[in-house]
């Protein structure tokens, strides 16, 4: 705990097991004849529990500090994708999205902005299906109009050259 940034936490943790571990070895070893057995489980079972419940802490604040670095790179990300787009550098926006793309299957800020990005640069085919993704992703229809508007504007650019792998039109 100490060595992933949690020190209060950690030496709390330490100083507890230390002492129930000692005071259990001591009347288990030392003096069992002098200690009751109540007292001798009891500092066996809080040792254990703190041994126990310091590893299982342990994986949540990992675990929660993976959550938080995924958290900020996505915000990071999204936050340079927007501001690249804005100023019409659509490879930058791409850049700026790559660690990201694997949320965009369930994601839909993230899908939403990749869909934007391949538009902008011009991918007809990927933009077209992109914007679908968000088209099934939006339950609540908050991108409906703009998938929509996007979906018939890159159909009719791709049935113009002439493209015969065209997914099936979004409907929602």
């Amino acid at each position: 705990m100490i060595l992933i940034g949690r020190e209060t936490l950690g030496v709390m943790i330490a100083i507890l097991f230390t002492m129930t571990a000692c005071y259990a070895l001591a009347a288990t070893l030392l003096f069992p004849d002098d200690t009751s057995a109540t007292w001798r489980g009891l500092s066996i079972g809080v040792a254990i529990g703190t041994y126990l419940g310091a590893q299982i802490r342990y994986a949540q604040t990992v675990r929660c500090q993976a959550d938080e670095a995924f958290g900020d790179l996505r915000r990071a990300a999204l936050r340079a994708a927007r501001g690249a787009l804005r100023e019409g550098r659509a490879e930058d926006a791409w850049n700026a999205l790559r660690p990201l793309l694997p949320q965009a299957e369930t994601d839909l800020l993230v899908a939403y902005r990749v869909a934007q990005v391949l538009t902008a640069r011009g991918d007809r085919l990927a933009a077209l299906n992109a914007w679908r993704r968000v088209g099934r992703l939006d339950r609540h229809r908050i991108y409906r109009q703009e998938v929509l508007e996007n979906e018939q504007a890159l159909g009719k650019r791709l049935r113009a050259v002439g493209d015969q792998s065209l997914p099936k039109p979004f409907e929602g």
